[in-house]
């Protein structure tokens, strides 16, 4: 999952498109900073010889359970031109099959419910960071990456700096 600089530079311009000039920038920094890490793990999703999305995961901690080896998926970006072929499945697939052979747990997202219950996600039992600013819980999602991993596992977590800040997590100006 190693990119080059030109592959990050066009990773953040990916992000930038995809979530529009409203919150494109902030996604963009975002995906910027995750870059930057070590241990966030990025992958691509090619129609000819461009990126036409990206998908990142970072590691999440569960203050209760340290020993479980769960990840943040966040962001997910898809060109708009190739929105609704199917990519965004693809690159979910493409992570679930990484994160099961490095022996994850388990994926969490703070997304659409439909979108993300489609792809087997589950309304999560772990709290969210800032989940206080949770005004529709039903859009914090997980999914075991490893069947039963996370049977009776609840309460408080932690993501990676680059998704901490209370902006992310507020989810009252989101639609139902």
């Amino acid at each position: 999952m190693i990119n080059t600089e030109n592959d990050k530079v066009e990773i953040q311009d990916l992000h930038l498109q995809a979530f529009g000039e409203e919150e494109g920038p902030v996604i963009e920094k975002m995906t910027a900073e995750f870059l930057l890490l070590p241990e966030t793990i990025s992958i691509n999703v090619y129609r000819g010889l461009r990126i036409a999305g990206n998908i990142l995961f970072s590691p999440f901690k569960l203050d209760d359970h340290p020993e479980k080896k769960c990840f943040l998926l966040a962001p997910l970006g898809v060109l708009p031109e190739h929105q609704g072929t199917g990519i965004g499945k693809e690159l979910i697939e493409k992570g679930v099959y990484y994160l099961n052979h490095i022996g994850a747990d388990a994926i969490f997202v703070l997304g659409h419910p439909s979108y993300y219950a489609s792809r087997g996600f589950v309304q999560a039992k772990v709290l969210s960071p800032h989940h206080e600013l949770m005004k529709h819980p039903e859009a914090w999602r997980m999914l075991e990456v490893k069947p039963g991993s996370m049977e009776g596992i609840g309460g408080a977590s932690v993501a990676a700096e680059p998704i901490m800040d209370p902006m992310f997590w507020d989810t009252s100006g989101r639609p139902e």
